[in-house]
């Protein structure tokens, strides 16, 4: 243990000269001052020191009063350690080597706590892309759902214009062009919109990814700064980086490790890739909706232009079947009169109905047969009358037999046309109905 320094007492009977006491009282001075300064610059301790009070001046006694002892004031620290139960002050390089080591704690942990900082806000944004990912990919997933019902009212429109009656009605027309070409189109759109479905999968499996591994990182940075509240006083300690993590120089001792800056690289990229992919998408959607649109919207003008001409058709088949049956009508009569003509031209069945002016005996042509020339031209005009007479109710009964069948297949005919166009109407219904105007509609994205 050590001791402190104690003043010499002084003589009871003053011998010996002034000045030579005074020359030693100053070297004992000076020597309690370098003792005091020593003690406070080696020890840096705040304990006051008590120096031994010194005779006045000495002047008529060569009695010198004993000095206390020089020693520190206690600081309340107790070195318990060393065998030695009485107070004395801590080491200066203990407590300055604790200082160094707390500061750069607290300056790691400040740094791991801005990095963690990064590393979860830039899962965040991960989060939040993958969000709004995930609903470019419900909307993708809902405009697939259309592509296939279209393509399946595309189907029943197909197998619904084969019900119609007839093989002149059931031959290939336009629209079924039109319906092979909106059926074509459809199948690439769709195949296409299954490469995209297939390519926004795995870019969220791929956000997915970086986010567990951002959030590991972060946890992982998350695991020194359990003390950090603790260390001073937030205004002084804590300070926050604005700039960007990607600028920073990675060390692998350091708060930023090349771990942190690859994953925050590599979720960079990820999401700058998903920003472009969600672009991609909503324009080929749109483009997609637009084609499906001008596909469903010509399918069903081709439709509705075959319904018209079936129409147009089916009311001049009417037309001409009711002139039919009007000539019809009107040949009859025409046959009902040259059969009462050609009954008449025979003559009556009974000599007795004949008239006077009929009798080839009556006055006039026994007069007129004392000449040579008695032939009268009458019975030969009834003759050939008699013959044509016949000949016309022939060619009336075949024209009123080719007039009959042609009506009928004027009102078959028109039947078909009126069955054709009320399937043709059918399918246009049913594809307004499934496919509505509200599916083909461009959302906002």
């Amino acid at each position: 243990m050590k001791k402190g320094v104690f003043s010499a007492p002084a003589a009871p009977v003053s011998v010996g000269d002034q000045k030579w006491r005074d020359r030693s009282l100053s070297s004992i001075q000076r020597a309690q001052r370098l003792v005091l300064q020593t003690h406070m610059d080696a020890l840096q301790s705040p304990a006051r020191y008590r120096r031994a009070p010194l005779s006045s001046r000495l002047s008529n006694s060569i009695r010198l009063e004993t000095l206390d002892p020089i020693r520190p004031k206690s600081t309340g620290t107790t070195l318990y350690s060393l065998g030695v139960g009485g107070p004395f002050p801590s080491p200066a390089l203990r407590d300055q080597s604790a200082e160094v080591s707390i500061s750069l704690a607290g300056k790691y942990m400040r740094g791991v706590r801005e990095v963690e900082g990064w590393l979860r806000r830039e899962a965040g944004k991960v989060t939040q892309e993958a969000t709004k990912l995930q609903h470019q990919r419900e909307r993708l997933e809902k405009l697939l759902w259309s592509f296939r019902k279209a393509l399946l009212v595309n189907q029943q429109s197909t197998d619904g214009r084969k019900c119609r009656p007839a093989t002149t009605e059931t031959g290939r027309d336009g629209a079924d062009l039109l319906l092979s070409h909106e059926r074509k189109g459809l199948n690439k759109l769709k195949q296409k919109m299954d490469i995209i479905l297939k390519d926004t999968l795995t870019q969220e499996q791929a956000l997915a990814h970086c986010s567990r591994q951002l959030l590991d990182c972060a946890l992982e940075r998350s695991s020194v700064i359990e003390l950090l509240p603790q260390l001073g006083s937030p205004s002084k300690n804590v300070h926050t980086s604005s700039s960007s993590p990607l600028s920073m120089k990675p060390d692998s001792a350091g708060p930023y490790t090349p771990e942190c800056k690859e994953v925050l690289e590599s979720s960079a990229a990820e999401l700058q890739k998903s920003q472009q992919l969600r672009e991609s998408i909503k324009q080929l959607m749109c483009d997609a909706i637009i084609k499906q649109k001008n596909l469903h919207y010509s399918a069903n003008e081709g439709l509705l232009k075959k319904i018209a001409e079936t129409v147009n058709l089916q009311h001049h088949l009417t037309l001409s079947s009711a002139a039919t049956k009007q000539a019809i009508n009107r040949k009859q009569r025409q046959m009902q009169s040259a059969s009462y003509s050609h009954g008449r031209v025979l003559g009556p069945v009974s000599s007795e109905d004949l008239f006077c002016r009929e009798k080839l005996d009556r006055p006039v042509m026994q007069v007129y047969g004392r000449h040579q020339s008695w032939l009268l031209p009458e019975s030969n005009l009834l003759t050939q009358g008699n013959v044509t007479l016949k000949q016309h109710l022939e060619s009336a009964e075949k024209a009123v037999e080719e007039l009959q069948v042609a009506r009928l297949h004027l009102d078959e005919d028109t039947y078909l046309k009126r069955a054709a166009a009320s399937v043709d109407s059918s399918v246009v219904r049913l594809r307004r109905r499934l496919v509505r105007p509200k599916i083909l509609q461009v959302t906002n994205t």
